[in-house]
């Protein structure tokens, strides 16, 4: 079968290309599109929690990050995820079944995007599915290019399988960024654990794996997690902010350990690489000792007459937590956390969130 961009070398060095140098999948990406006569070509990536990346030609970046476009991830609001439930569904999914499966969805969200951005037609095809996650290729057509003929859908396939070679050789790729990292946290004497995409942990130093044995922090389904559920739920949170793109600054988590003591873990984004998959290491979950909580704790208590709930309040937001955090970590309603704190400035004589932080800092020297 020849293609019209060029031979079956050419592809095959095209595709293999954007997998060592990935800036250049717009351009395998673009030629798929001329080659079958389609406007766009798509590939994207899903995991646990929704879409890790999603790259379409001719098409301002930006415009898929909009936050109203983050909820169409969705099979009962995206057509093309909804083909995945069909019985017999084939390789190459196109308009037949996307007609089928849009007599269900009730919501006109997804339609009125493709609507805006002219690619309602086309086909679509899975190039990677393993551990939740799945990788996708598609053709995304406009109204002048009309629906997909056989023999355009036939190339797509024959191109699909170069793609699928590019997709894992670039996850190879990106997976060896780990072992380089898991080689350099054998010399560290910290607690930390790397992760990727998803949020889960992919590499840990000597001193992380002693951590989880003291059974503060565990590992739950490849995730970082604690016994508590509340806390589990804020590292959860803070996971999400680093891994996510863009990445957001994140509040430690403080989590009791058995002897009484706290364990602050730390969410650090590691720098963004443009075209990376969800397969690189994302993020870094550093943990130190809160040597300084058991001395502060007790002199809330017994200085300011702070109770337990309330001197474990003053100690978060003085950690950085913001004040919906500590809300959701302790299980609290926004206006129970308001009156405590309102205790809290009056038996420390402080008027202000910056006072309380800078006192009980000082308590910690």
């Amino acid at each position: 079968m020849a293609a019209s961009a060029g031979g079956e070398h050419e592809w095959t060095d095209r595709f293999l290309s954007a997998a060592l140098e990935p800036h250049l999948w717009d351009d395998a990406l673009s030629a798929m599109a001329a080659a079958t006569g389609s406007q766009r070509g798509q590939l994207v990536g899903f995991g646990p929690d929704g879409a890790t990346f999603n790259w379409i030609t001719d098409i301002d970046r930006s415009t898929l990050d909009r936050p109203d476009l983050q909820a169409l991830h969705r099979p009962d609001l995206n057509f093309r995820l909804a083909t995945e439930a069909l019985a017999d569904r084939p390789d190459i999914v196109h308009e037949v079944h996307y007609d089928i499966v849009r007599q269900g969805i009730r919501n006109d969200d997804y339609l009125d995007l493709c609507a805006e951005l002219d690619i309602m037609d086309g086909c679509h095809t899975r190039l990677v599915e393993e551990d939740g996650a799945m990788i996708g290729l598609a053709l995304l057509r406009s109204r002048t290019d009309g629906r997909t003929s056989q023999e355009q859908r036939d190339l797509f396939a024959h191109l699909a399988g170069h793609a699928r070679a590019a997709v894992r050789l670039q996850r190879a790729v990106e997976q060896q960024g780990f072992a380089l990292l898991a080689g350099t946290f054998e010399t560290m004497d910290r607690a930390c654990w790397l992760l990727d995409g998803s949020g889960r942990v992919r590499a840990m130093t000597p001193r992380a794996e002693a951590t989880l044995l003291k059974g503060c922090a565990r590992i739950s389904e490849g995730r970082l997690s604690s016994a508590r559920a509340e806390e589990s739920r804020a590292i959860l949170r803070g996971i999400r902010a680093v891994v996510d793109r863009p990445a957001q600054p994140a509040p430690p988590v403080r989590l009791e350990q058995a002897d009484g003591s706290g364990l602050l873990l730390e969410f650090h984004a590691l720098p963004e690489r443009e075209w990376a998959m969800s397969f690189a290491p994302r993020a870094l979950v550093i943990a130190r000792e809160d040597a300084s909580s058991d001395h502060q704790a007790r002199i809330l208590l017994e200085s300011y007459r702070l109770t337990p709930a309330e001197a474990d309040v003053a100690m978060r937001l003085a950690s950085g937590m913001s004040r919906r955090h500590i809300a959701a970590a302790r299980g609290v309603s926004a206006g129970t956390l308001k009156a405590q704190l309102r205790s809290i400035y009056e038996k420390m004589g402080c008027s202000r969130e910056s006072q309380l932080v800078r006192m009980v800092g000082l308590l910690g020297m």
